[in-house]
């Protein structure tokens, strides 16, 4: 009998050890903005959860390519439909059943007025209609031919129909339901601690990792303190001063290249008659600033300076555009030819959760600027804010916002172009002449010949100066030898298929 409570008393240890073994502990900057909303944000503190709890029809993969999710196949039927194909024997976390009318649910409420706050809102307007074929297919009709629809659709996350119209935005900002790899256990508000575990109804498992605790640290420094003290397995968003020392104390650190670029957005709508409207100013302040001293000083040769909103590999990336270069003279001549020689005053409001080192880069852009007599004032804004004016396009008297050339949820340029354009909902930035290129973008469905139109894009805009174009973002993460496999998609950590050591 004694022999018999001792053996399951080594039971019951190797079964804690082996749990301990599938949990996953990660340092993040921060809870999501909007925790459970699907729609609000895509900022990457928010994609390690809702990547991971929800679901869209189709994903990216961590090479930019799109593969099947919640939908097994698409195809265009006509110019204006998009066939989907939906994945059979998929139930959301509370037992709800996905298909056809859940796609049709949520696109439905993105259309509908109660969404226009929403960020994620603009993706579904050119959906016409949604029609129910059968269970497992829905047809996406558009008011015109639209060959990034399926692109536009990795963003919008399935919700379950009878929750979502239960309790809606709020209700899901405490509790989100999805049919993803993992089920949300706490926020951790209370604990500091935000942990997911395994959807047990999923359609996609985790292979190994049962267990993510997410441990939301504002500063860099306490996110590398607690990598190396063991209280976290795994890191993300530190200074490229600290590559090298996690490096020689043993961690594996990884630097990814990111489909966004960093960049200052120069408003030319809503502000008549003011300094932004002339192109010659916003080409002005590109020559202005050194981006090759930010990519190499501030950011130590981790990103690179660039004159584009894409990098090499996003479809559109026009290999033939350069950065533009530091010249203070022709800045200088650029001002006086527009009649600000004797300098001119624009105010800044800037989000500094883009990078540990945003607030340098800013710090510099200013100090750049000052050197051809243009004085900005830096005003710093925490995210809700941020959203909140980009979405509107309620600037007040801001002339400029810290901004992203975003093709990370696409891999393509298109929806970082439409972002600067007359179309975006609240836009900031109207050159009617660009209009008919985008419109043609979106209408050609033959790859090679719709690359070189986004191409021709890239370099209107670059033209243009509708932003300070700066450098690229990166990704940095840190993690200890427990963990073995990190797979990392355009958005978020794939913690599903990742392993740990035993």
């Amino acid at each position: 009998m004694a022999k018999s409570g001792f053996s399951l008393l080594l039971l019951a240890v190797f079964c804690a050890a082996q749990a301990e073994s599938a949990t996953l502990r990660i340092a993040s900057p921060s809870l999501p903005p909007g925790l459970g909303n699907p729609y609000g944000s895509i900022a990457q503190s928010s994609s390690h959860t809702r990547s991971t709890i929800l679901d869209g029809l189709v994903r990216l993969s961590p090479e930019g390519q799109l593969q099947p999710a919640l939908a097994l196949a698409w195809q265009p039927t006509d110019a204006r439909t998009w066939r989907f194909k939906l994945r059979p024997n998929v139930t959301f976390s509370n037992g709800e059943p996905f298909n056809a009318g859940a796609v049709k649910a949520t696109i439905d409420w993105l259309k509908g007025p109660d969404a226009r706050s929403q960020l994620m809102a603009a993706e579904v307007r050119g959906i016409s209609e949604v029609r129910i074929v059968d269970d497992l297919t829905v047809d996406l009709l558009t008011a015109q031919t639209d060959a990034v629809l399926p692109k536009r659709l990795a963003l919008i996350m399935i919700v379950p129909p009878v929750a979502w119209a239960k309790i809606g935005v709020e209700g899901f900002t405490q509790a989100p339901i999805g049919t993803g790899s993992y089920v949300l256990k706490d926020w951790g508000q209370g604990t500091g601690k935000t942990i997911i575990e395994t959807n047990p109804t999923s359609w996609r498992k985790p292979q190994q990792i049962t267990r993510v605790e997410l441990y939301p640290l504002k500063e860099a420094v306490s996110r590398v303190q607690a990598l190396t003290s063991g209280r976290v397995d795994m890191t993300q968003a530190f200074g490229p001063e600290d590559v090298a020392s996690l490096q020689e104390l043993g961690f594996q650190v990884h630097n990814q290249q990111e489909p966004q670029i960093m960049a200052m957005a120069l408003r030319n709508v809503g502000n008549q008659g003011k300094p932004l409207n002339d192109v010659r100013v916003r080409q002005a302040l590109n020559y202005a600033v050194d981006k090759s001293a930010i990519a190499d000083v501030i950011l130590r040769g981790t990103a690179q300076a660039v004159g584009q909103g894409a990098i090499k590999g996003v479809t559109g990336f026009n290999p033939a555009i350069k950065p533009y270069p530091h010249d203070i003279a022709k800045a200088k001549a650029l001002l006086a030819e527009a009649g600000y020689g004797a300098g001119l005053k624009l105010s800044a409001r800037i989000q500094l959760a883009a990078s540990t080192e945003a607030a340098a880069i800013f710090q510099k852009v200013a100090a750049d600027l000052a050197d051809v007599g243009v004085t900005l004032e830096l005003r710093p804004i925490q995210g809700p804010e941020w959203v909140r004016i980009y979405t509107s396009g309620e600037w007040g008297d801001a002339d400029i916002i810290s901004s992203t050339w975003n093709a990370a949820s696409y891999n393509d340029t298109i929806r970082a172009i439409e972002t600067y354009s007359c179309r975006k909902p609240g836009a900031f930035f109207c050159d009617p002449s660009i209009e008919p290129q985008i419109d043609a973008s979106n209408a050609e469905l033959d790859g090679a010949k719709r690359e070189v139109i986004l191409q021709n894009i890239m370099a209107r805009y670059h033209d243009l100066a509708p932003t300070i174009f700066l450098v690229n973002l990166t990704s940095v993460y840190a993690h200890s030898a427990r963990v073995k496999n990190i797979v990392l998609g355009p958005t978020s950590l794939w913690f599903e298929e990742m392993q740990l050591a035993d």
